[in-house]
This record gives structure tokens, sequence and C-alpha cells, in this order.
């Protein structure tokens, strides 16, 4: 299969296709989850740089129907179910018109019903279509449902031990006359009426429309929704936002449990401070502005330092990720110069860059390389694995593989890394001022302690965490916010006219 795809190399023999156009159908799952049907179905001309005219994209939807998936062509994979993706995946085969089709075990991962339901339609396109189907399978009964000649092949070393021959059943529109799977005599009784009521339901579902999708096509009328009263918004609200709008509450009630421990306890204020007077203090930096400066400090030094790594560890975690050379020369180095603790390496680079902002921005590049590296090495080599079957098989350009499969692929990975390296940034930031530098949120904490301002010295703490939180849902936001736009159906799509079908009232 592989050899007759295309995809195995090395081998040795002859071989003689008369086939001009070969499409394959994978084992595994190969939809692109950022595309939406319809896109994943135009995905081989896409990848040859044709042009997405309008009687192309008409001839996807055309497809599409008649693997019954009519209505859900702005549907994304995750809104599918197992058998509606595989579905997805036949039309992409076959919307390139193949004389050849290759089916790679493709219903193995289904349940009973549907993997029979899905013989069906192969038998039903082979028979309106007149393609040629060679089919992998390890069921038997598959095999002769489906065949008119099935090769029965031996375990390693795999060779040919028999070839046994169908004669056709007669059929209706590429179906039994019963629409059912032929078992033996035995089963057959009871499996019959089952299958009858299972069809029965086929033929139900196939009438009732495609359930409303979260993304609607474009251009579509969205009717709208019946207006809720604001009781009923406000609970709505607090349901989806419950966990962002108890964050306040926990706080306020931390700020009394404190609070009654400090007093109850007797705890002396030069170890731990009220935390009424923590809150004054804090209010006092910010009225009269003195906090301010640290404070703008530090997000600069923590920000820079976050780019900067962010755009190295970039470009060296895609050079790795594709270069097992570089694996080998670069990583002894980064996983060495990463056991050293970034507080020992400060004052050297104090002695190298000075009292200035540089070394401090350097120390948060130090304290995020290694781990956002990692990360972003993993997203690569895991996107990599999740879409080399295409690449192998369509051939894309460097460029477009790169930027049209590979890097949204690896989108999650990358974020899971800059989500936990901006925290550290702030770190970096701190452990820099703590060294070499007398302002910054780190520095404050310096001063507060050599005049024995412990008040001053929890507000620093305070505004370091919230920096934190700020980042990491900064980070998260940006995360949804790329996700939705790559959720979204493009532009290049809203040409096509859909036109409205006549309502059968009977229904």
């Amino acid at each position: 299969m592989n050899i007759l795809s295309g995809l195995q190399k090395g081998w040795i023999g002859e071989l003689s296709i008369e086939a001009e156009r070969i499409s394959l159908v994978f084992q595994h799952d190969t939809l692109l989850e950022w595309k939406n049907v319809l896109e994943n179905v135009l995905l081989p001309f896409q990848l040859k740089r044709i042009p997405l005219s309008q009687p192309l994209t008409s001839k996807a939807i055309e497809v599409l129907d008649s693997v019954g998936l009519k209505g859900y062509e702005y549907y994304f994979p995750h809104q599918l179910s197992g058998g509606m993706k595989k579905r997805v995946e036949i039309a992409r085969a076959l919307v390139t018109e193949p004389d050849l089709l290759i089916l790679d075990e493709p219903f193995s991962a289904l349940d009973i019903i549907t993997r029979e339901r899905l013989n069906l339609l192969v038998k039903r396109l082979h028979s309106t279509r007149k393609t040629t189907i060679l089919l992998v399978t390890h069921s038997v009964e598959e095999a002769c449902f489906l065949s008119d000649r099935i090769y029965v092949l031996s375990p390693l070393p795999g060779r040919i031990l028999d070839i046994k021959r169908i004669e056709k059943i007669p059929s209706r529109d590429g179906k039994p006359m019963n629409g059912l799977f032929v078992l033996t005599e035995t089963q057959q009784e009871v499996n019959s009426a089952i299958r009858r009521e299972v069809q029965f339901l086929w033929e139900t579902e196939a009438e009732k429309p495609p359930p409303p999708s979260s993304t609607p096509p474009i251009g579509a009328a969205v009717p709208s929704p019946p207006p809720l009263s604001a009781r009923k918004h406000a609970l709505q609200y607090m349901k989806a936002h419950w966990s962002t709008l108890l964050l306040p509450l926990e706080v306020l009630i931390l700020f009394f449990v404190l609070d009654f421990l400090k007093h109850t306890l007797a705890i002396p204020d030069l170890l731990f401070p009220s935390p009424r007077a923590v809150l004054r203090k804090l209010l006092e930096t910010l009225w009269n502005g003195t906090i301010l400066p640290d404070l703008e400090l530090t997000v600069t030094e923590s920000l820079l330092g976050f780019w900067i790594a962010f755009t190295l560890s970039m470009i060296v975690g895609f050079g790795i990720a594709k270069f097992k050379f570089l694996s080998r020369l670069l990583m002894p180095y980064f996983i060495g110069a990463n056991t050293i603790p970034s507080v020992a390496l400060a004052p050297f680079l104090v002695l190298w860059f000075g009292f200035g902002i540089l070394p401090r921005i350097v120390t948060s590049v130090i304290v995020i390389f290694f781990p956002l590296l990692i990360n972003i090495i993993a997203a690569f080599r895991h996107s990599e694995e999740r879409v080399q079957c295409l690449i192998r098989f369509y051939k894309p350009g460097k460029l477009q593989s790169l930027f049209g499969m590979e890097f949204p692929a690896a989108l999650p990975g990358i974020f899971s890394g800059v989500k936990i390296s901006i925290t550290l940034s702030v770190i970096g930031a701190v452990v820099g001022e703590f060294v070499s530098g007398h302002e910054g949120l780190g520095a404050l904490v310096n001063r507060a302690k050599a005049n024995f301002d412990i008040e001053l010295m929890f507000v620093a703490l305070i505004w370091l965490i919230t920096l934190g939180l700020l980042y990491y849902g900064a980070a998260s936001l940006s995360y949804h916010w790329i996700r939705k736009r790559l959720l979204t159906p493009p532009p290049r799509l809203r040409h096509i006219s859909r036109k409205e079908e006549p309502r059968d009232e009977t229904k």
C-alpha cells in the first residue's frame, strides 16, 4: 500500500499502475482541526496551489453530499463524530476524482454499527463512481462484503498466500438488496432484525437537518435567539465565569483569615505585619506614586527578557526539532548551562555588562530560555508527526508545509511553554535586581529590608504575584484569540453562493 501511494522508498522489484490519480485514506485521523470540513476536503488543491474557484468548491460540496455530510461544510473536526470525520477523509480522497483509491484500515477505530454503515457507503461509492479501490483490513467479513478479489497475506515476511474471487451479488445503487451485511445462516435471523432497526434509524437520521453549528456558514441568515431576561443573562454569565468571579471573594476571605490569625496568635509585626497595614501601605504607594517607577522597570525588564528568550527559543527550537545533528551539537551545552543557578550567574553578568538594565534582562532571558526551548522542540516534533503522512503524500512546498500545517499544529505546545515561561520572566528580572540594581521590585525588597519596612516588603511581593497572574492571563487570552482566528472560515470562501432549498411542508 505504501509503495502504491508513493510513501515507501527504496524497494526492489517492478510495479505497473494504470492510474494517473491516486488518493489515500489513512488509518488514523488526519483532519486538520484548525480547518473546517470544506477546507479539509479542498486541502489537496490548496497544497498543490490550485486556486479555489467556485466550481471547485461546488464540486467539494457535491462530494460531501454524496457521503451524507450535506450541511456540515463549515463545521470543524471537534464538532464531528468519529464516523463523520472518516467520511470527511473519504470525501477529501474522492474530490480529486482518483483512478485508484487506497483505504488503510479506515474503519478500525469505529464502533460496529458506524463501521458497517461506512462499508455500505464505500460499496455505493464504488458502484456509482467506478473507481478501483484497494482496501487493507483485518476483518474477513468486511473483505468478503466489499470485494470481488481478496489477497490473503502471510505473517512476516509478508507474501500472498491465496487469492479469493467472489461473484458479485445483485445490488441496487451499490447496496445489497437487503441493505445489510451477509452473515452465517445461524446468525442471520437475529442480526437481520437488529439491522432493520438500525437501517430505519439511519434513514430517519438522514431526513433530519444537521444540528446547529457553533460556527454557522458565512452569509447564511442566523436567527437571533429570543431575548433573555436580565436575571437569566446574569445567571448564564456567572455559570460560565464562576471561577473568575470567585477569585475576589477568595482574596477577601484570605485577607480576613490572615488578619484573624495575626491578632489571635499575637504574631510580631517584624515577622508578619497586619494585612490591614499592608493594604494601607499598598494604597499609599499607589496614591503618591512612589512604587510606580519600580513597577514599571520590573515590567520592562521581564517583558523584554521574555520576548528575547521567545525569539531565540523559536529559532533554536525549530532548528533542533528539524535537524538531529543540531540537537546532538547544542543540547549538551544548554542542559549544562541550565544546571547553573541564575543567582550564581548574576555577579558575572554585572561584571560583564555593568549595573544597568542589561544584566537584569539577560538574567530574565537565562531563566526563561531553557523551559521554553524544551516545550517548543516537543511542540514542533509532535506537530511534524501528526501531519507527516499528509506532507509525504501531497508533497507541498517547504514554506507551505511549515506555515500551513506544522506551525498551526504546534501552537498548543508552544503556548504551553509560553504560559510557563512568561511567569518565570518576573523571577529572572527580580533576581537581576537583587544583585545589580537599585530600582525595580527586587531592589525595593532590598531597600525595605534595610529600613525594616516589612509592610513595604509584602507590598512588593503582592505586586510580583499580580504580575505573574496578569502575564499568565494575557498568554491564555492570546492563545484563545489565535485559536478563534484559526477556527474561522477564511475570507476566500465567502464568495460561495448557497441556494436555499424549497422547504417540504409535509415533513
